[in-house]
């Protein structure tokens, strides 16, 4: 079983070594273009956002329903005093 593993570890290790010499470009590359520079800033600003923009939502979906539980709630707890008085 070691050995396997070993053996896949090598391949996997010899692969992206030669693999990585084909790559043209990389995040931190850019060209003289304006263009060029703007979309990695903008994509880079995107990316950024994305995780905060979907922690904020779940973050809202649990509040709206924290408020939604809460409200349940108070009409259950209501309901007998108000038959009791009525």
């Amino acid at each position: 079983m070691r050995l396997w593993c070993s053996a896949i570890a090598a391949v996997v290790l010899v692969t992206g070594t030669v693999l990585a010499s084909d790559a043209a470009a990389c995040s931190v590359c850019f060209s003289g273009a304006e263009e060029t520079r703007s979309a990695f800033i903008w994509t880079t600003v995107g990316l950024s956002l994305f995780p905060l923009a979907m922690i904020g939502g779940i973050v809202a979906v649990l509040v709206r329903r924290f408020r939604q539980l809460e409200r349940e709630h108070a009409e259950r707890v209501a309901a007998p005093a108000r038959e009791a008085i009525g």
